[in-house]
C-alpha cells in the first residue's frame, strides 16, 4: 500500500514553523477522559477482537480478516491511500488482492492499540484505536507509519464484527515534524534534507488553497468565534 498525503488547510502547515513556546499553545495532552465500566469492557472486547484481526493480516490471511467483516454485502472501508471510500463487497475483495496471482507485499506488521469504543445501539459500537505499521512492498525498501483509525462494529452471533472502516492520518506537517522529532537530524546533509522537507509541505500547501478563500476570508474579517 502506498500512503497518500491529503493538503489540509494551510494554518496547521503554520504551525510547524512556530517556535516551540508558541506550539504549547496549540498543544493537547493524551490523557483519558473518565470511561463507564461499560465502555471499558467494550474495549477490552474490541481489543481482544484486534488482537486476532492483527495475526491474520500479518499473515497475510485475507480469508480469515474478511470473515471477520460482518456479511451484510455492503462494508464501507476508507484506507488513507485510496483517494476514495469503498463500498461493498467486491471493492474490499479487490483491495485485500488487487493483482491477483501477483505477489506485492514482502511483508507487513500492523500493530493495534490505545482502544477506545463506546455503544451506539446495544448491538452496534463505535471505536477509535491506533494503528503502526511497518510495511515492505516487493521491490522496495521498508517504510513506517501509523494511523489513527475509526472503525464500526457490529454483534453477531459469533462476536464482534466489523462494517465500516475508516483511517484518519494526521495532516502531513503534523505527522512530518512529529517523525523529525522520533529521528532527529544528526548530519548537516540530514539537517538540509529536512529544512527542505518542511519548505515543500508549506510551499504545497500554500500553492493548494482555493481561489476563493481570499474572498471567504474577507466577508468574514468581522465575525467573532462563538463559544
Amino acid at each position: 500500500m502506498i500512503k497518500h498525503l491529503r493538503n489540509k488547510p494551510a494554518l496547521i502547515f503554520a504551525l510547524m514553523l512556530l517556535p516551540i513556546s508558541v506550539l504549547a499553545d496549540y498543544h493537547y495532552t493524551t490523557e483519558a477522559n473518565v470511561v463507564t465500566n461499560s465502555d471499558e469492557q467494550l474495549a477490552a472486547e474490541i481489543t481482544a477482537f484486534l488482537a486476532d484481526y492483527e495475526q491474520a493480516y500479518n499473515n497475510q490471511d485475507y480469508k480469515t480478516v474478511k470473515s471477520m467483516w460482518h456479511d451484510d454485502g455492503n462494508p464501507i472501508y476508507m484506507a488513507e491511500e485510496v483517494p476514495f471510500p469503498l463500498y461493498g463487497q467486491d471493492r474490499i475483495n479487490n483491495y485485500f488482492n488487487p493483482r491477483p496471482g501477483k505477489r506485492i507485499l514482502d511483508g507487513i506488521d500492523n500493530k493495534y492499540s490505545k482502544v477506545r469504543a463506546k455503544y451506539l445501539t446495544p448491538e452496534i459500537a463505535v471505536a477509535t484505536y491506533r494503528l503502526d505499521y511497518d510495511i515492505k512492498l516487493t521491490g522496495m525498501v521498508a517504510m513506517h507509519g501509523w494511523d489513527r483509525v475509526m472503525a464500526v462494529f457490529i454483534k453477531t452471533n459469533a462476536g464482534w464484527k466489523l462494517t465500516a472502516y475508516t483511517e484518519a492520518p494526521m495532516g502531513p506537517a503534523t505527522m512530518v515534524r512529529k517523525m523529525m522529532k522520533a529521528t532527529p537530524a544528526v548530519t548537516e546533509e540530514e539537517k538540509a534534507d529536512y529544512a527542505t522537507t518542511r519548505r515543500t509541505i508549506k510551499s504545497l500547501a500554500e500553492s493548494s488553497v482555493s481561489p476563493e478563500f481570499d474572498e471567504f476570508l474577507e466577508a468574514r474579517k468581522d465575525l467573532a468565534p462563538t463559544h
